[in-house]
C-alpha cells in the first residue's frame, strides 16, 4: 500500500500529543543532515504529517512543496498523488479554497491514470472532508464518502475508515439528518473503541456535542464538550481544541448562571483559535463570542467588544469566500 499512514501521521498518532511534538523536532532537526534520495523523501513525508497533525497548516504547505519535489526527483510517481491530497487538506486548513480545489482535481486525475482504487478513494474522502464541509455542500460529500468508505473497510485501514463515519456524521448533522448522524456516531464510537483510536476521540465527543445542541440537550452537548476536552489531554486531535471551546461557550450560555463558565468558554476557544485551529474555526470562534457577548452581557463596552469580533468574523468569512452564518 502507498504511504498512506506514513503521509497521514495523526492516525497512527503517538500515546500523548506532546510526543508528536518531539518527533517533530526530531525530524526538523534531521533536515539539517545530509540527507538526500529515498532518506530525505521519507523524512519529508512524514514530516509533512507531522505538521498537519498538529495544526501548523502553513508549515505542512512548505514541506509538501519539498516532498512534492523530491518525489518527483525521484521519480516516486506512487506518491505524488497522495501528497498532493495532502496538500489539498492542508489548502483548505489554511482557507485558500480555489487552490484546494485545483490539487484535488490534479491528485483525482494521477490516481485514475495509474488506476490506485485506493488513491481515488482517499482523494475523494479527503476532498468530501476538508473541502466540501467547509464549502456547505453536505450532499456531494456524503457521496464521495460513502463511495470511499468501502475501499477503507475492505482494505482494513481502519484509521481512514473511523474518520470516514464521523465525517458522514458530520455531513448528516450539517443536513439536519440527526437520526442518521446518530446512527454514525454509533458505528464509529464502536470502532474507536474497537480498534483503540484515540486520536478521534476529541472529534468524536464534538460531534456528539453538536448533535446534542441539535436535540435541545445542552446539558448533555456540555458533557459531551468536557469529555471531548478530556479525550485531547488523553491524546485525541489538538486540532478540534478550539471548536470544542466555542461548542461548550454555546451550551453553557444557555443556563443563565453558567454565564461566567461561558465567557471563559469562549475566551480560551479565542485564544487556542490563535494558535493552530483551522481558519475557519477562527472565523466560528469570532463569531460565537461575538454573539454571545451581544445577546448577554448589559454592559456597553463588553457589548462593544462583541461587536469587535463580530466584524473580525465577517471579515474572516469573506476572505475565505464563505457567508457569515444567519443569526
Amino acid at each position: 500500500m502507498p504511504f498512506v499512514t506514513e503521509l497521514t501521521i495523526p492516525f497512527q498518532p503517538a500515546t500523548h500529543p506532546a510526543e508528536l511534538e518531539v518527533r517533530r523536532e526530531t525530524r526538523q532537526a534531521e533536515q539539517t543532515a545530509a540527507l538526500n534520495g529515498a532518506a530525505a523523501l521519507d523524512l519529508h513525508c512524514e514530516l509533512s504529517g507531522l505538521h498537519w497533525a498538529l495544526g501548523e497548516g502553513a508549515l505542512a504547505l512548505e514541506t509538501l512543496q519539498r516532498a512534492l519535489k523530491l518525489a518527483s526527483e525521484s521519480n516516486a510517481l506512487d506518491r505524488i498523488g497522495y501528497l498532493m491530497s495532502l496538500q489539498g487538506a492542508a489548502l483548505c486548513y489554511v482557507g485558500q479554497y480555489q487552490a484546494a480545489h485545483e490539487i484535488f482535481t490534479q491528485a483525482e486525475l494521477l490516481f485514475k491514470r495509474s488506476s490506485d482504487g485506493l488513491g481515488v478513494a482517499w482523494q475523494q474522502h479527503l476532498m468530501a472532508r476538508e473541502y466540501h464541509l467547509d464549502q456547505g455542500n453536505y450532499s456531494l460529500a456524503q457521496r464521495y464518502l460513502v463511495t470511499a468508505m468501502p475501499v477503507f473497510r475492505s482494505g482494513g485501514i481502519w484509521h481512514a475508515y473511523a474518520e470516514n463515519l464521523l465525517t458522514q456524521a458530520h455531513a448528516a448533522l450539517s443536513l439536519g439528518e440527526l437520526r442518521r448522524a446518530a446512527d454514525l456516531m454509533k458505528q464509529a464510537d464502536g470502532l474507536i473503541t474497537e480498534r483503540e483510536l484515540v486520536w478521534y476521540a476529541s472529534e468524536y465527543y464534538w460531534l456528539r456535542a453538536r448533535i446534542a445542541l441539535a436535540e435541545g440537550t445542552p446539558k448533555a452537548a456540555t458533557k459531551h464538550c468536557y469529555s471531548g476536552l478530556n479525550a485531547i489531554s488523553n491524546g485525541g486531535d489538538l486540532r478540534v481544541l478550539s471548536p470544542l471551546y466555542f461548542t461548550l461557550g454555546v451550551a453553557l450560555e444557555t443556563d443563565r448562571s453558567q454565564q461566567a463558565a461561558a465567557q471563559d468558554a469562549f475566551d480560551r476557544a479565542l485564544q487556542t483559535a490563535r494558535i493552530r485551529a483551522r481558519r475557519l474555526h477562527v472565523a466560528q470562534a469570532f463569531h460565537a463570542a461575538g454573539l454571545h457577548l451581544k445577546r448577554y452581557s448589559q454592559r456597553m463596552t463588553v457589548r462593544a467588544r462583541g461587536s469587535g469580533y463580530l466584524f473580525e468574523a465577517d471579515r474572516l468569512y469573506k476572505a475565505l469566500g464563505l457567508p457569515m452564518p444567519e443569526v
